[in-house]
């Protein structure tokens, strides 16, 4: 996520130091293997989407959900997700017929391994000129005085370095030594589940596959429970094991468990690439910002692993925060404006972390905090009558997470102080459907203007006025805009065919794609309207 904050400041213009501990060519942890439709909408705009959904499996290879008594055993119900064959099929991604068609995205969810897109991410981050990476660079510590950052980091080669900063933002995971030395605490649900994880390297798991492969299969049987993912469909494969939050890692024991897993026996072999023993919580930071020094993603938030949202949080968190920090850097909105970040993301953060808590709590309530029957592996009719039943509960509590809409497009900004609100009420939204809005704090409803360009295609990189309605003059705000340096352009759009939510002619929109005012004709003081866009009218939380 620090890459793609990084990228996303300089293509608005500003000039970036990342510190990366890793070297250039170690591989990223695997375990995150979703890159949201939110996330992959940054990355159209920062021109490597295509590559991002290109990566991982092959064009072919079924992103479905299975739920399963082993790989090799029974199937008890499945999430029929598309290929990328599939998606690209159904002409602008958008793959008809599948639980996601619908979304108001031009850049749908994408199953794909952090370890084929750190490296995506990296290499396009080198063609930003005014991106200085440091790879195998460890932040040590920093000094936050007089309007700039001191940061103090060593080199692999025992080298100091001093890298002076207007600001800096910790994006250095759950240890982070950036939030710990700003005597930040987290607070929240220290334990939810354990786990044991490991990498796997085994050509033979996909054979095992009765019928068609999974991208996501989750097992349960009478000896264990545990989800395999696939990383590129062919050899690599990520095998979690659960543990019982009563005992300890060593309960479960590394190859068994990996076997009862699978569905094989003792001459069934493969290659550990890397193995780790997790536990999962859900905290987040008691505050984000200390002066000049901010925290986004994982060092301001640790998420539960259901619906795959916690790297794509933490880009949430740093697109909210890029187009503040350019705004300020630039001169066109006060210091103040990032008060704002803070206000609007720590809500958000706990509001979405619970929805998922609350999604993995009830999974594990009905599938494995119960004695599992040893029928549910056998093939009579029995067998097949309980797989029918499970199957129908699974499918409707974990659905929602594998085409997380709300997630995505629901939440939105209800106490800002840089959003001119008009006393309509937001809707509310679930993990797996949201109602699109215009309401100011919402995302800006997708549509598209052609067969192949996307409204957010043409939005402006800063603020952008949409109107709806040719008659509506507009220049009064415009020329207020220009003559105090705001960053404003104007787009006319036809009325799309999809607008229940279009209530307003005019709609403007902030950099991040959330609506800052709408209205039927320009506010009688354009100016006091800026004036609140740009903090310069900051009310006290």
């Amino acid at each position: 996520m620090g890459l793609t904050l990084a990228m996303d400041l300089a293509q608005r213009g500003i000039d970036v130091v990342v510190v990366e501990s890793r070297s250039e060519d170690e591989p990223a942890d695997a375990k995150c293997n979703t890159v949201a439709a939110r996330t992959m909408e940054v990355f159209r705009s920062l021109g490597v989407a295509d590559q991002a959904r290109a990566a991982g499996l092959s064009d072919d290879f079924p992103t479905d959900v299975l739920y399963c008594t082993s790989i090799a055993g029974e199937e008890i119900v499945r999430i029929t997700q598309p290929s990328r064959n599939e998606r690209m099929a159904g002409g602008t991604h958008s793959a008809p017929g599948f639980l996601d068609s619908h979304w108001p995205t031009p850049e749908p969810v994408v199953r794909v391994s952090q370890l084929y897109l750190n490296p995506i991410l990296f290499n396009h981050a080198r063609t930003f000129e005014r991106i200085t990476l440091l790879p195998e660079t460890t932040f040590v510590s920093y000094a936050d005085q007089d309007g700039c950052v001191v940061a103090t980091c060593e080199t692999k080669g025992g080298e100091s370095l001093a890298i002076s900063s207007r600001y800096l933002i910790g994006c250095d995971g759950g240890a982070s030594s950036v939030r710990r030395q700003m005597g930040v605490k987290l607070v929240g649900d220290a334990e939810i589940a354990k786990s044991r994880t490991a990498l796997v390297r085994c050509r033979a798991i996909r054979d095992l596959f009765p019928g068609k492969p999974a991208w996501m299969s989750w097992v349960v049987n009478p000896r264990t429970s545990g989800t395999v993912v696939a990383i590129d469909g062919e050899e690599l494969w990520l095998v979690h094991r659960i543990v019982l939050m009563s005992k300890d890692f060593g309960s479960v024991d590394r190859d068994q468990s990996i076997r009862d897993v699978l569905g094989v026996g003792p001459d069934f072999t493969w290659e550990v690439v890397h193995h780790q023993d997790w536990t999962a919580r859900r905290l987040v930071a008691e505050r984000f910002r200390s002066g000049n020094v901010f925290l986004c993603g994982d060092a301001a938030h640790i998420w539960v692993p259901f619906a795959g949202y916690g790297m794509n949080a933490g880009i949430a968190d740093c697109m909210n925060l890029s187009w503040m920090l350019a705004a300020v850097l630039k001169g066109q909105a006060e210091d103040r404006i990032l008060e704002a970040h803070e206000r609007e993301r720590h809500p958000i953060t706990e509001q979405v972390s619970k929805l998922a808590m609350d999604k993995a709590l009830e999974y594990m309530e009905r599938s494995q905090n119960r004695t599992i029957p040893g029928v549910i592996e056998k093939r009579h009719f029995i067998g097949r009558l309980l797989r029918k039943r499970i199957g129908k509960q699974v499918y409707d509590i974990n659905a929602p997470q594998f085409a997380c809409e709300g997630l995505n497009f629901g939440y939105y900004y209800d106490d800002s102080p840089i959003i001119q609100y008009d006393g309509s009420d937001a809707p509310s939204y679930e993990m797996g459907s949201h109602t699109p809005s215009s309401v100011p704090g919402c995302r800006m409803p997708h549509f598209w203007i052609d067969d192949d360009t996307s409204l957010y295609d043409v939005l402006g990189e800063d603020y952008t006025l949409v109107s709806f309605d040719a008659g509506v003059v507009v220049d009064a705000l415009v020329e207020a805009a220009r003559a105090r340096g705001f960053p404003l352009s104007v787009l006319h759009c036809e009325i799309p065919d999809q607008s229940d939510w279009l209530q307003t002619g005019l709609i403007l929109v902030r950099p991040d794609r959330h609506v800052a005012w709408r209205g039927d004709t320009l506010p009688d003081d354009v100016d006091n309207l800026l004036d609140i866009l740009t903090g310069k009218r900051m009310e006290a939380a």
